[in-house]
């Protein structure tokens, strides 16, 4: 259910980390900027899908994590400039990473998470940089660490653990929906079997 689930999240998630997003974050610069006496200007963003991938791939199956990594992968490319297969191939790797991470720590989760933010954001953004220096577009490194890496990177580490939360929620629902079925099923067999 979760495979099936990953279209519907994930096409919301890339449709409002390329619309509402940009537009959230140029109305909190500007309101920061009215108050504090420096200018922000940046143009990173929370990298929404990645995060849903990453939270998603913690407690799960390795298959699960690579269709979601997939997914999300595609939906990203199909909403950028990036040739389709691009922001998947490094969303596979990081959920390659994340899952057999994952699975040697029990008790590390917030520590990890945050870790696996902060490499995940710097590999994703190196393998799309990348992606667009091998299509022809150059970039000035200093400027893209400054203005996109490092206010994306505070972006993502502030948002990861509200996903992941309600990443976990979900996870829940579905293992709980899973496990009451057929014992609801089976109960209400014996109920009609015993009138």
């Amino acid at each position: 259910m979760g495979r099936y689930l990953s279209i519907a999240i994930l096409g919301l998630a890339a449709a409002l980390s390329a619309s509402f997003a940009p537009q959230l974050i140029a109305f909190a610069e500007a309101l920061l900027s009215s108050i504090t006496p420096f200018h922000i200007n940046s143009r990173g963003q929370p990298g929404l899908v990645m995060l849903l991938v990453i939270c998603w791939s913690v407690r799960s199956s390795l298959g699960d994590a690579f269709v979601w990594a997939l997914v999300g992968g595609i939906m990203l490319d199909l909403l950028s400039i990036l040739p389709i297969g691009t922001s998947s191939a490094a969303l596979v790797l990081v959920v390659f990473v994340v899952n057999g991470v994952a699975r040697q720590l029990s008790r590390l989760r917030f520590l990890f998470l945050l870790a696996i933010t902060a490499f995940a954001t710097v590999f994703i953004t190196a393998f799309t940089v990348l992606a667009l220096f091998l299509l022809g577009h150059t970039y000035d490194i200093a400027s893209l660490i400054g203005l996109l890496l490092l206010p994306t990177m505070i972006y993502n580490l502030i948002a990861v653990l509200p996903v992941y939360a309600f990443v976990r929620l979900l996870q829940r629902r579905l293992e709980g929906g899973l496990q009451i079925a057929p014992h609801s099923l089976t109960l209400g067999t014996e109920i009609g079997g015993q009138e």
